[in-house]
């Protein structure tokens, strides 16, 4: 395991391992400041996406589009998804619920294999039981598990609805899910895969257990974004050195730089609807919009750098 990947496994295992402590031992805190985690969780996750323009020159260097054209379709795209969630909410949600679970899915299985040393989509974990598994684990059971909360917010989402799933939505999501969890831990255990068995029952425990907005924010700030920033701090060229060498501050000052503009960009957006919406729940609302519109174009990007992918060193034993 080298060194973005193993700390970016330490510090995600930290955050949700928090979180599902913090729940068990005084789940009153969540009840009452649950919405500072996911206000937080959104904010902290945006930068994770902000350096896709570059993704295509960090994987084909010189082959690769200028980046002027790169970000200009990226934003025209984004823009598309946000007007079509603002028109179509309803269908929308759907679609964007099913595109970040398989998103959110295909990425922690990518991860894995990178930090495994596997070149991405080799691995005999790389099936739609495992991405079903961890993106099912991280999305569909909380907001399954816990309907009533996530009620208003449907609602708020999609105006005229009640935002109440019917039940035999929320029952077979649930069951497939499950399912699906069970049979990859067991299957990666059975290959002696412990860690990444122990990060699939986590996911799922923290769905299940923690109140959803908890479980999504301190998911999509602490864990996916986080994961995220490390494999892009492998990709890229000018870390190669230094990487190499154990030197990880350099990097990431790097991806710091680079991220800064684009994500001080998606601040002021947030900041201008922050200040037309009443409280943190009509925030939500409208950040959740802009928030589908990111996610269209980060999907693809990230779609394609998996169909991309270089095989990376990894010492004995790092496949387990």
């Amino acid at each position: 395991m080298r060194g973005p990947e193993a700390a970016a496994t330490a510090l995600s295992l930290a955050v949700l391992g928090t979180v599902l402590l913090v729940q068990l031992g005084a789940p009153q805190v969540w009840r009452e400041h649950g919405w500072v985690v996911l206000v937080a969780g959104l904010l902290a996750g945006l930068p994770h996406g902000a350096v896709d323009h570059l993704v295509p020159a960090f994987v084909l260097r010189e082959r690769a589009p200028r980046v002027l054209l790169v970000a200009t379709g990226y934003a025209a795209t984004a823009a598309a998804a946000w007007l079509l969630f603002r028109t179509f909410p309803a269908a929308a949600l759907v679609a964007f619920v099913l595109v970040s679970v398989l998103h959110f899915g295909s990425g922690e299985v990518a991860f894995d294999d990178e930090r495994a040393g596997r070149v991405v989509g080799t691995g005999r974990d790389r099936d739609v039981l495992a991405v079903v598994a961890t993106g099912g684990a991280v999305l569909v059971l909380p907001v399954v598990g816990d309907a009533v909360s996530v009620a208003p917010i449907i609602a708020l989402v999609v105006p005229g609805s009640s935002g109440v799933l019917p039940w035999w939505l929320t029952t077979g999501a649930t069951v497939l899910v499950l399912s699906a969890v069970v049979l990859t831990v067991a299957r990666r255990l059975h290959r002696h895969r412990r860690l990444a068995a122990a990060e699939v029952a986590l996911l799922a425990a923290v769905g299940l257990l923690v109140p959803p907005l908890v479980a999504f924010g301190a998911y999509f700030g602490g864990w996916h974004a986080v994961r995220h920033v490390g494999r892009l701090l492998a990709e890229d060229p000018a870390n190669t050195g230094d990487l190499a060498a154990g030197r990880l501050a350099r990097p990431l000052g790097r991806f710091a730089l680079a991220a800064a503009a684009p994500t001080a960009v998606s601040l002021a957006a947030l900041g201008a609807l922050w200040s037309t919406t009443d409280g943190w729940r009509g925030f939500v609302t409208a950040d959740l919009a802009v928030l589908a519109g990111l996610t269209v174009p980060h999907v693809l990007v990230v779609a394609w750098w998996d169909r991309h992918p270089r095989a990376r060193s990894a010492p004995p034993g790092a496949h387990r």
